[in-house]
């Protein structure tokens, strides 16, 4: 049953209903309140009353306060590595590049029909999501790796599959069950949509946004939050990650201001992936960071932007070098990264194309820093690729097969 409230005597413990969430999402449909602050932006919203769902919350028969739908239960939380490794790295590798193709001609089409006022084809995009799931749960790290390549497309398809890598080996590492895992995928996927609402001009500028630009590219979050509520079948996991994949834990993201637990766990989990695929990113304004680097960018903001415990299982999930590092070992030998070591991040497979004797080869040769027991060699040192003229996609793929 739904009743009109007075939002100056709503009541922590009583539940938002969709109307709530339509107006302006500080809440979302079946948010329990918990805290005054949540009260505080009601008001500082300019909303007069609320509507509350008096079958949960405090106002139930029961007198028990409900979860939000979307909550990932404390006991799944097994702070475990991601995904799973059913499959062979290399054999997985192969299926998972199809794999990303695929769904990244699934995501231009459904985002291209948005764009221009269409309906989106839910079926395809959940066979997408599906595909994708299978592939983390398969091998987390060949899939985690190919994020490392990168791509430009009108709307961001790359990225947005990209992202959901990410989240979604995090989210796996964090304890979700399979089922949940693929909800999460297919509302990553469309964690950007509210960029097919933002003028071409500015969503394609090369260069950097004028204040008023940043401004409207700032919009998406509610652009998305408003095109997903009109779409048939939009779940809660959708509404949430579109519009808080931008929020960060020290109430300094946008467009709600939250602070710490206000974000959802999945929209603090987009959050980081989306990061980080942006600084490994190059834009005509600025070259991609290495990985590494943008890994550490990350760290640094640790229990500041991001979520402490998610920052850490993120680290897991890529590895102390992620997939096309620049790396020297103590030999002297300087190469890629191409394949993470899941027992020991700090061991990945390695691929040299610099030998000791600082003799360039042009096919690499991979050392496993693992199974290395005559030498026993060691990263020493990370290394800027943009002083080496090399093509690290290419090198990773000659490794890697």
């Amino acid at each position: 049953m739904y009743m009109e409230a007075d939002v100056r005597e709503a009541t922590k413990g009583k539940a938002a209903t969709p109307d709530s969430a339509k107006n302006v999402l500080l809440l979302g449909s079946g948010v329990l309140i918990t805290s005054e602050t949540q009260i505080r932006r009601l008001k500082e919203a300019g909303l007069n009353d609320v509507t509350i769902d008096t079958s949960k919350g405090k106002d139930s028969d029961a007198g028990v306060a409900v979860q939000q739908p979307v909550a990932v239960p404390q006991e799944r939380r097994k702070k475990s590595l991601p995904g799973g490794r059913k499959v062979e790295y290399k054999e997985e590798l192969k299926k998972a590049r199809a794999t990303k193709e695929v769904v990244k001609n699934q995501l231009k089409e459904a985002l291209g029909d948005i764009a221009i006022g269409g309906s989106m084809d839910r079926k395809k995009l959940d066979a997408g999501a599906k595909l994708i799931t299978t592939s983390v749960l398969n091998n987390v790290d060949a899939m985690v790796g190919l994020t490392r390549l990168k791509e430009h497309d009108p709307y961001t398809a790359n990225h947005c599959i990209n992202v959901t890598i990410i989240t979604l080996a995090v989210a796996l590492a964090d304890g979700i069950d399979e089922e949940t895992a693929q909800i999460l995928a297919t509302a990553t996927l469309l964690h950007d949509i509210g960029k097919t609402k933002v003028p071409l001009e500015v969503l394609n500028k090369p260069g950097r946004f004028e204040p008023h630009e940043l401004n409207e590219m700032r919009k998406h979050t509610t652009y998305g939050r408003d095109v997903l509520y009109d779409m048939p079948g939009v779940t809660e996991e959708m509404m949430l990650i579109a519009t808080q994949h931008h929020e960060m834990l020290n109430g300094k993201g946008y467009p709600n201001n939250l602070m710490g637990d206000e974000i959802h766990r999945f929209g603090q989990m987009t959050a980081i992936a989306d990061v980080y695929d942006a600084l490994t990113s190059a834009r005509v304004y600025k070259p991609a960071m290495p990985p590494h680097f943008a890994l550490g960018r990350i760290y640094q903001n640790k229990n500041i932007e991001f979520n402490g415990d998610l920052v850490d299982l993120f680290v897991k999930t890529l590895g102390l070098y992620p997939v096309g590092s620049l790396v020297q070992l103590d030999t002297n030998e300087v190469g890629v990264v191409a394949e993470p070591n899941p027992d020991n991040f700090r061991q990945p497979k390695v691929g040299c194309f610099i030998t000791r004797y600082k003799k360039f080869r042009q096919f690499p040769y991979l050392v496993d820093l693992a199974n290395d027991p005559q030498e026993n060699r060691k990263i020493v040192k990370v290394l800027n690729p943009s002083k080496y003229k090399i093509d690290v996609d290419k090198m990773i793929k000659m490794c890697t097969g």
